[in-house]
């Protein structure tokens, strides 16, 4: 048996790699009656108030929108009387050599006195009265006909539609959970096509469910030692197979037939091959969204393959997860998978060193 220590346990950091109450009873409250005070009958009561001024309502009123104008009252202007004193006018005599023009015409008459001017009398003008009780009447509001109201379009609203998924995944899963083998590899199968394709690999990422891991665990983790394994008979035919003896058809078939022990232990194989293909596409995506590589001990899965390499008593399901853990190698991976197949060189099977030494070689090439 072969014998490989344990990991080394890495606390990394696991990144994300996925997109006054108050209540109030009715309170009670105790009343009790009130006593009124009681006056002395011996002072009389007042009836008429001390004081007699007009009583203004302090509150309740509507202020005015703009304060009354009183108009200052205009005193009487008198103007003084003044004589006007008439000045004769003096005219002196023309010297003309020509002899004087006698003037026909009778004297004018004296002009009349200018009357006194007569003073008015302004009377002031009474205060506008404002009755404050009166609401403010509002300014009259130049009305405008309305506009036409616009038509807004209509928009039509298309309820979101959800996308179907590209995969059947509860079918993947009823596949792989499957008693029957053949149904189980045929099912492995189609998955790792599925991811090989480059043109359905994005339709691939919907199949990193943690069901569909669970589902390949189960099958790596199947007890094939209560299952039927090939008789003697078998194994003499094989035999004769390989040597390229000459044996008949009943032989042959015989020599052909896979045991259910055999078929657990061939679908744990492919399951570590599927399960490996997952977990390359499942670390790619991740270095492609967040720029971070997931450590070996964090890929789903991976643990599960390197149980395989240490436990396993078949030396072909130790060959198996060896290829396995060196499809997924990566430069972060380097130091953990060469103590590994390190390790995997030293196994009693022949095909189990051959298969490490071969893992080592391309580990080094990176």
């Amino acid at each position: 048996m072969l014998q490989v220590p344990a990991l080394p346990n890495y606390q990394l950091q696991q990144p994300n790699y996925n997109a006054v109450k108050i209540d109030i009873h009715n309170p009670s409250v105790g009343t009790c009656p009130v006593q009124q005070p009681q006056y002395n009958p011996q002072y009389t009561q007042v009836t008429n108030p001390y004081y007699t001024y007009p009583q203004t309502q302090l509150y309740g009123y509507p202020q005015a929108v703009n304060q009354p104008y009183y108009q200052p009252v205009q005193q009487p202007y008198y103007m003084p009387q003044q004589p006007v004193q008439q000045q004769p006018v003096q005219q002196e005599p023309i010297q003309q050599p020509f002899p004087p023009v006698v003037n026909q015409c009778p004297p004018c008459p004296p002009c009349p006195a200018v009357p006194a001017p007569q003073v008015v009398e302004i009377p002031p003008q009474a205060p506008q009265q404002v009755n404050i009780n009166q609401a403010p009447q509002p300014a009259p509001v130049a009305t405008v006909p309305a506009a036409e109201p616009q038509q807004t379009p209509q928009v039509e609203v298309v309820p979101p539609v959800n996308a179907a998924p590209q995969v059947d995944l509860n079918g993947f899963i009823a596949k792989l959970s499957n008693p029957d083998f053949e149904v189980q590899a045929n099912a492995m199968e189609e998955i790792a096509n599925m991811v090989n394709d480059e043109s359905q690999k994005q339709k691939a990422t919907e199949l990193l469910d943690s069901k569909i891991v669970d589902a390949l665990t189960n099958i790596i983790n199947t007890d094939s030692s209560k299952l039927a394994g090939p008789t003697q008979e078998q194994i003499d035919a094989r035999q004769k197979l390989m040597a390229g003896q000459q044996i008949s058809d009943q032989e042959k078939a015989l020599a052909t037939t896979i045991t259910p022990m055999e078929q657990a232990e061939r679908n744990k194989s492919y399951a570590m091959f599927t399960s490996a293909i997952l977990e390359k596409l499942y670390a790619d995506e991740v270095q492609k969204l967040t720029g971070t590589t997931v450590p070996l001990t964090e890929l789903p899965g991976a643990m599960t393959i390197v149980d395989q390499l240490k436990d396993n008593p078949n030396p072909m399901v130790r060959t198996s997860a060896i290829e396995a853990l060196s499809y997924i190698q990566n430069p972060e991976y380097k130091k953990d998978l060469t103590t590994l197949f390190t390790i995997a060189k030293n196994d009693q099977d022949k095909g189990v060193q051959d298969a490490a030494a071969a893992a080592l070689d391309k580990l080094n090439q990176i």
